[in-house]
């Protein structure tokens, strides 16, 4: 018998599964540190993949906007320093600091601690924005993708003679982070991100799925339109720099092969995030049970649920409105004048409201863009994974009542109720795949690159 610990409110949580079973247990494998990050950093620029080096592709004068994400940003300043290296760089090509915009491409995220995470020393020599989605002022409008999304981005962006992005790949609940994610969302205006989210209502789950996403493809557009000439991704512990088409895939193949699970579809999916407070720690990973359990297959969900707020019927207006207001405060929120919602405002509990309804009425949520699509796209793609294959409910605290509404089938305290229940239905045979505790992403057959 292997035995599985996760944390759970009232202690930990054994998870005992029968050995003969288990098919694959998805691991977060611990990768050795290649160099450090400046490092890593100056060797993906000598070589870059698709597009020339800095020094090649900018002309004395030309207006640079240096791109960074949220989540990316406490590395250009000190201890690692990449930020002053990058400008140094761009002075020696002609470039003075004069002709150079930092810009924090955040998408709908918000700013709060950027300034903090940037770091002292170096910022005073160039332009530093924050980039605000929702003000129509500070955005050029670039025209339409293939698939029909307008793209609206930053000033500073589309004016810029040449666009250099600093981020990360890694699993995105639409796909991956990485390549030209730093333009859309990071970059973009709010009716833009609004368009893109809306593909979500795409039959497959886009969680994981790399090149031939449709969500993928319409960022890869909007990275064109916006002019953006190279990206810098951080991936697993290697750095890729490049045009964006051709350096994605090679960073997305990378991490995949260093730091996911290769499984086959199975039969059971043991799935217990940690920590789990509330429902919505599943984030991401739920969507993986369609795409690794054949369709007869049973999702067993190991979620703790201690913090979890009781589901009141919370009219659907108001938990839409609780989205808008909490999108709204998180991005007008600064390191110096934080901004918190209004009181009473909860878009954790939105959400979960919101995945009281039926997929109908959240697919006419997202396809009319009610609300803000940040929140109500999880609320969808959520409650579509749990619908999509059988899930079992383990928790402590969350009642029957709310199982059901949010769509389990079955609800109970005890995982060996809930493992002897599945195997009885499909079979004292059943090939298991375990995520326990859920740190590590499964890769089926139809993600890889």
């Amino acid at each position: 018998m292997a035995v599985f610990t996760v944390n759970w409110e009232n202690g930990p949580m054994a998870l005992d599964v029968p050995d003969a079973n288990i098919r694959t247990v998805v691991t977060d494998p611990k990768l050795p540190v290649l160099d450090d990050p400046l490092a890593l950093v100056r060797k993906a620029l000598d070589r870059p993949i698709g597009c020339p080096p800095i020094e090649d592709a900018v002309k004395p004068g030309d207006r640079v906007a240096l791109l960074i994400t949220d989540t990316k940003d406490g590395l250009l300043g000190p201890p690692h320093g990449i930020g002053p290296f990058l400008l140094d760089r761009l002075n020696a090509a002609g470039i003075p600091d004069s002709r150079i915009t930092l810009v924090h491409t955040a998408g709908m995220h918000g700013h709060a601690g950027a300034r903090k995470r940037l770091g002292d020393g170096w910022l005073h020599r160039i332009r530093y924005v924050e980039h605000h989605p929702w003000n129509d002022d500070d955005l050029a409008y670039l025209g339409t993708t293939q698939r029909g999304t307008p793209i609206w981005v930053n000033r500073h962006v589309a004016e810029a003679d040449y666009t250099l992005g600093i981020g990360g790949c890694h699993p995105s609940l639409f796909g991956y982070h990485g390549g030209a994610g730093i333009i859309l969302p990071g970059a973009a205006g709010r009716d833009t991100i609004h368009h893109n989210h809306s593909f979500i209502l795409a039959d497959r789950p886009l969680a994981c799925w790399g090149p031939g996403n449709p969500m993928r493809e319409d960022v890869q557009d909007a990275g064109d339109l916006a002019g953006l000439n190279m990206k810098i991704d951080f991936t697993a512990n290697t750095v890729f720099a490049g045009y964006h088409r051709e350096e994605w895939p090679k960073a997305l193949r990378y991490l995949q092969q260093h730091t996911m699970t290769p499984v086959e579809p199975a039969d059971i999916y043991i799935l217990a995030p940690d920590p789990s407070g509330h429902l919505l720690s599943f984030y991401m990973k739920i969507e993986m049970s369609e795409q690794v359990l054949h369709p007869h297959g049973i999702c067993i969900l190991v979620v703790s649920g201690a913090g979890q707020p009781k589901l009141t019927g919370l009219p659907v207006e108001d938990a839409l409105r609780h989205t808008l207001e909490c999108t709204e405060a998180w991005m007008k929120s600064t390191y110096a004048h934080p901004v918190a919602p209004p009181p009473g405002a909860d878009d954790t509990r939105a959400k979960l409201e919101l995945m009281r309804l039926s997929l109908p009425e959240l697919a006419r949520i997202v396809s009319k863009k009610l609300g803000e699509p940040r929140s109500t796209t999880m609320s969808w793609s959520h409650k579509r994974s749990i619908l999509r294959r059988r899930t079992f409910l383990v928790t402590e605290t969350i009642d029957e009542e709310d199982a059901a509404t949010l769509g389990f089938v079955f609800r109970t305290t005890s995982f060996r109720e809930a493992l002897d229940k599945a195997l009885r239905e499909l079979g004292r045979d059943a090939h298991i795949l375990v995520n326990a505790p859920a740190y590590g992403t499964p890769l089926p057959p139809q993600n890889r690159v």
